[in-house]
């Protein structure tokens, strides 16, 4: 049996390529991985944030909307002067729209 020739290795094509080169290439791709999550999760933080400034500002108006709100209630709901030099007050709406049905009656007729 004869011996076929000997191969040399270092006429291989890419026998000069980094010996390394597949873990190198998983480690890269294991990095961009892990860097495009970190970049995701850090987003997603930010984003948390504003949103809970959003609900904070949210519930601060709603307290202002709820003042406003009882006020205007109370200008619907009891009496007070409107032009106290001409004798002109302010009654409540539904008592209101009772004297107005009453004067005019439901045409809008006197």
């Amino acid at each position: 049996m004869s011996q076929p020739d000997a191969i040399d290795y270092d006429d291989l094509p890419g026998s000069g390529d980094d010996p390394s080169a597949v873990p190198t290439w998983y480690g890269g791709v294991v990095f961009t991985i892990l860097f495009l999550f970190s970049v995701f999760f850090l987003v997603f933080l930010a984003d948390s944030e504003q949103v809970s400034k959003f609900d904070q500002s949210i519930q601060a108006e709603s307290r202002w909307l709820k003042e406003v709100k009882s006020h205007q209630e109370q200008q619907l709901e009891s009496y007070s002067w409107t032009d106290a030099e001409n004798n002109r007050v302010s009654i409540p709406l539904e008592q209101g729209r009772e004297k107005v049905l009453k004067r005019f009656g439901p045409s809008g007729q006197e």
